[in-house]
């Protein structure tokens, strides 16, 4: 499954691309052509799939043509309000770096497509926001749309922008058009992946409106919220309980499906039937218990290590850092 394909808030679908759509001309009805979703949904509905939004992007698309700036106008509207207490997550953080993390971390309780990864370099950090996953139809659109999202977010958190550089996959017609929402910023169009870099005097940076009380408490919920989107069931739950049975082992997809009397592609097949599979379902268990060890218990990397049945420290650590977007280290301390 794409790392996309998540049930979301129906934020994306009913503020922005629709609302989009009907400045552009459309219809409702139009934008929301092969959802099964009506109006109505789109205010009621807690959570929507993440394939009715990138319908309702593809119905712009469509009708509208692969119009630069169209996305840049879907995302501009973002607010803190409108992405719930993820976006007070990043209000409260103590610094620029904290929030950034944070963001990272929980990045499924955003209606984002493009995925965010962190990456360290000498004397700054660079946030990755990987769109190979996307549909090619809707890829501009999507790009545009998250990374205006991100501009507007940020200018909420602090109302001069710091010193950073953007790179884009987008056109020069795009990066125009993302240029209306980050003023003074050096953006670059035509490049090879989509990255913003942070120096580490920006990540050092105090938030205005840090409080490390509310801050805490909104991880917690964050974190609650994750969990409860994510709970398994049917033959995933199963699979999940016996993969915690024993973290200690490198336990194979192959014993699981003896230990529950299926073959391995009956396995496999029932498990993408509840929208997961073998792998991600055991990188979940690992990074739930990663993080109660390290943070919890307070136990070393290397301890935390030798528990999960990792070859060594660096293997976790590499492991960890994909999960989370940094390193266990940072995470302990």
């Amino acid at each position: 499954m794409p790392s996309w394909d998540f049930p979301r808030s129906p934020v994306g679908a009913r503020l922005l691309l629709v609302r989009t759509g009907v400045e552009r001309g459309l219809t409702v009805d139009q934008c929301l052509a092969g959802t099964g979703l009506s109006e109505r949904d789109l205010d009621e509905a807690e959570r929507i799939e993440a394939s009715q939004e990138l319908r309702t992007g593809r119905n712009l698309v469509r009708r509208l043509g692969d119009l630069p700036g169209l996305g840049v106008q879907a995302g501009a509207g973002y607010t803190l309000g409108t992405v719930g207490v993820w976006g007070f997550a990043l209000l409260t953080s103590p610094t620029w770096g904290d929030a950034v993390e944070v963001g990272v971390r929980y990045f499924r309780l955003t209606t984002a497509f493009v995925r965010p990864e962190l990456r360290r370099d000498t004397g700054r950090t660079l946030l990755l926001l990987h769109d190979g996953e996307l549909p090619t139809d809707v890829r501009n659109l999507l790009v545009e749309r998250d990374l205006a999202a991100t501009a507007a977010l940020v200018t909420l958190l602090i109302p001069e922008l710091p010193d950073l550089t953007m790179d884009t996959t987008l056109t020069e017609a795009g990066v125009a058009a993302l240029a209306t929402v980050l003023p003074g910023v050096e953006i670059r169009g035509g490049q090879p992946e989509n990255l913003v870099a942070l120096p580490d005097s920006v990540l050092a940076t105090p938030l205005p409106q840090a409080d490390e009380t509310t801050w805490d408490t909104c991880k917690r919920q964050c974190q609650a919220l994750l969990e409860a989107t994510t709970r398994l069931t049917g033959v995933a739950a199963r699979v999940r309980a016996a993969l915690l049975a024993h973290p200690e082992r490198n336990v194979t997809m192959d014993e699981i499906a003896a230990d529950l009397h299926h073959d391995i592609r009956t396995l496999r097949r029932r498990l993408a039937d509840d929208g997961t599979s073998f792998r991600a379902i055991k990188a979940d268990v690992h990074r739930t218990l990663a993080l109660e060890m390290l943070g919890t218990v307070g136990l070393t990397v290397a301890q935390v290590s030798q528990r999960l049945g990792y070859s060594d420290p660096a293997a976790f650590s590499h492991a960890f850092t994909r999960w989370t977007g940094s390193p266990p280290r940072d995470f302990r301390r």
